[in-house]
């Protein structure tokens, strides 16, 4: 990015004073039930209904029993799998587009691992603001990143952002100031693919337990929060086109790791929720 202009720090620090409370409402990370008005259940904890299927090489049925579904729970490469040791990659992702909306689930990791991947970290992600293709492995969009050390970095696929610059401990949220850098950081291209990556502020997943996550996506920006905690914001997102990035449809990745969700829900947001989510309110 270019040079930071000079800038009032008193106003910018205020604002992340502002959302060090997060401004976001029902933050607990604790697993559980979702009783908020206003949420639905994205996936219902029986099929996979408003889902579509994908795995590299495989297509659009689960012939390898990547996916099960216990007790409401979704679990990746879990009891179910008789796939090879080398575990292709793909994900889940709704039919239905999304703009405005909090998105919401808990995960947790199991214990196996597969090649290509057998000796490193557990991998997964919810990609967002996707479009309608459903044969593609790698989905021109967003990541919220689910990796072990790295939960809630931003990886931008084929599409941009500028990051929110970490001032007074926590990335700057929800307003992104007049002065700071409008100047997007070169992607690296690789495999024909071309990812922006933005490394999360702050240390909040367990390893051994259930996490909770949530997404806040609206007009062109987007917040990730682990535990209940601001990690990564993203402003001014763009499609390849250079189109303001604001919806799409939502995918939960498996990469040769096993994995559980639970409670995946979401709200929509509207244009009095997104005025007091800017104005720092609850």
């Amino acid at each position: 990015m270019n040079a930071c202009p000079r800038v009032d720090r008193r106003a910018v620090l205020a604002g992340v004073a502002g959302s060090a409370l997060l401004g976001l409402p029902g933050m607990a990370g604790a697993a559980g039930p979702r009783t908020q008005a206003g949420w639905r259940a994205l996936f219902d904890g029986d099929s996979l209904d408003g889902w579509t299927f994908n795995q590299d090489g495989i297509g659009a049925r689960d012939t390898l029993g990547v996916v099960a579904i216990d007790d409401g729970v979704l679990h990746f490469h879990g009891r179910d799998y008789r796939g090879p040791e080398k575990a292709a990659f793909g994900h889940i992702a709704t039919v239905d587009r999304w703009s405005d909306y909090h998105l919401r689930l808990d995960y947790r990791w199991g214990q196996a691992r597969f090649a290509p991947r057998a000796l490193q970290r557990r991998n997964s992600g919810i990609l967002y603001h996707l479009g309608p293709e459903r044969d593609w492995l790698f989905l021109d969009g967003v990541e919220f990143q689910v990796e072990e050390g790295d939960v809630g970095d931003a990886i931008m696929i084929n599409t941009r952002a500028l990051a929110g610059p970490v001032l007074g401990g926590t990335p700057l949220w929800p307003t992104y100031f007049p002065g700071l850098p409008t100047t997007y950081e070169p992607p690296v291209v690789a495999g024909g693919i071309a990812r922006q990556w933005f490394r999360h502020a702050g240390a909040y997943e367990t390893l051994d337990g259930w996490n909770t996550l949530d997404l806040y996506a609206f007009g062109d920006q987007a917040a990730h929060l682990v535990n209940g905690r601001i990690v990564m914001t993203l402003f001014a997102m763009r499609d390849r086109g250079n189109v303001p990035l604001t919806g799409g449809r939502i995918a939960l990745e498996f990469e040769a790791a096993e994995i559980l969700y639970r409670n995946v829900m979401i709200r929509s947001l509207s244009a009095r929720d997104i005025d007091r989510l800017k104005a720092g309110g609850a």
